[in-house]
């Protein structure tokens, strides 16, 4: 939907009544969107030497504006780093990071530049893949800076200070390439299918989570056994829309 020459990005709007799995409000006897149809957008991008970003309903525009803005360049060399604690941690994460904070930010580290916090990375235990000993979980750096060398000069502390077997991370490739992963010594495993994500206004509910929990128990209705939890999203105004899937980044000692 725009381009933005100077740094090869693109920006793609999918509201959902129009990006959606289940209809297609211009042809009623046709059903919604492929389930890779997002995936393969960002692909075709990515091989004609563009970033994609796409911007669903439940994006925060403030926050997509931040991630193409020009940021002012600090290198990582005049940056001092410091332990820093999880409140900290998650409060600079919440202001800065797209996805926000999440939970089991256990080991947490801040890079300090004239004395205010710039960058952060956290790692905590595999959300996911029990098989990995740590997940890095978040790296986030203030809005409207870039840290150049940061991300390494982050896990490289990590690594020499616990000493870590092998750590897994996850990269939204709706809005990023993953680049920084591999930059900071880090190998692309693979990549996910497409998720499901449930729509609604400006709210989201994950697949995952909808099949973990249940209708009844994330409304607090009580259809009881038996009903289809998918069925009564929609009756109530949900729809599905399939996502670009993650890039699975690794790391192990072994492989060092």
């Amino acid at each position: 939907d725009f381009i933005i020459s100077e740094h090869n990005i693109l920006i793609e709007i999918n509201p959902t009544i129009t990006h959606n799995s289940y209809m297609n409000i211009f042809d009623k006897n046709s059903n919604g969107l492929d389930k890779y149809y997002h995936s393969v957008k960002s692909r075709i991008a990515e091989d004609s030497g563009y970033k994609c970003i796409h911007v669903w309903d439940w994006d925060d525009w403030d926050a997509i504006i931040d991630l193409i803005s020009t940021n002012k360049r600090i290198y990582a060399r005049n940056c001092k780093l410091q332990i820093i604690d999880k409140e900290t941690a998650e409060s600079f994460i919440n202001l800065n990071h797209i996805s926000r904070s999440c939970r089991g930010q256990n080991y947490c580290y801040g890079l300090f530049y004239n004395g205010e916090l710039v960058e952060v990375m956290t790692f905590g235990k595999p959300r996911y893949n029990k098989k990995y000993q740590f997940e890095l979980l978040r790296l986030c750096t203030k809005v409207g800076y870039s840290i150049i060398g940061g991300a390494s000069k982050l896990f490289n502390y990590f690594l020499k200070s616990e000493h870590p077997e092998s750590i897994i991370s996850y990269c939204d490739l709706s809005k990023f390439t993953g680049n920084v992963y591999e930059k900071i010594g880090m190998r692309l495993s693979h990549k996910t299918d497409p998720n499901k994500v449930w729509s609604k206004n400006r709210e989201y509910i994950t697949n995952n989570l909808l099949r973990q929990r249940g209708y009844d128990q994330l409304f607090g209705t009580h259809y009881g056994k038996g009903t289809s939890n998918e069925e009564l999203m929609i009756e109530n105004g949900w729809l599905p829309v399939y996502d670009c899937g993650q890039a699975v980044f690794v790391w192990s000692v072994n492989h060092v």
